[in-house]
């Protein structure tokens, strides 16, 4: 697979718990910080997705009047 290089500023708090982990687990920096990218996208088009299906469910809700809503509990 082909790669890009991208250059990236991160407080180095971040850029330290990431050296630690990377040595814990024996795994490259790039090997994490590529899975961590891919798993926020899934996750942000997953949000974006559920967002957009939220508009169109109500896009296409039925509205009812509200003194039609009161008859219809006065009847009951």
């Amino acid at each position: 697979m082909e790669t890009k290089m991208l250059d990236v500023h991160v407080p180095l708090p971040l850029a330290e718990r990431l050296d630690a982990l990377a040595f814990a687990l024996g795994l490259p920096r790039d090997e994490i910080v590529a899975e961590a990218i891919a798993t926020w996208i899934d996750q942000e088009e997953h949000r974006r997705l559920v967002a957009l299906r939220t508009i169109a469910a109500a896009n296409t809700m039925m509205v009812v009047e509200t003194h039609r809503v009161i008859d219809w509990a006065d009847s009951l």
